[in-house]
């Protein structure tokens, strides 16, 4: 017995990934630190607003 169609492969679905790096005041020390993080381009003008 033999199966019709063979092995069906799943499909990689990929996103470009970009390391987006902003610099955040600390509110309790007033010290500058790095917060950096991998996110797609989709969401890069999110991570950049000013909260």
């Amino acid at each position: 017995m033999s199966k019709k169609g063979g092995d069906i492969k799943k499909k990689k679905i990929s996103k470009k990934m970009t390391l987006a790096i902003k610099i955040v005041k600390s509110k309790k020390s007033g010290c500058y630190t790095f917060e950096n993080k991998m996110i797609s381009n989709d969401e890069i003008e999110i991570f950049f607003k000013k909260k």
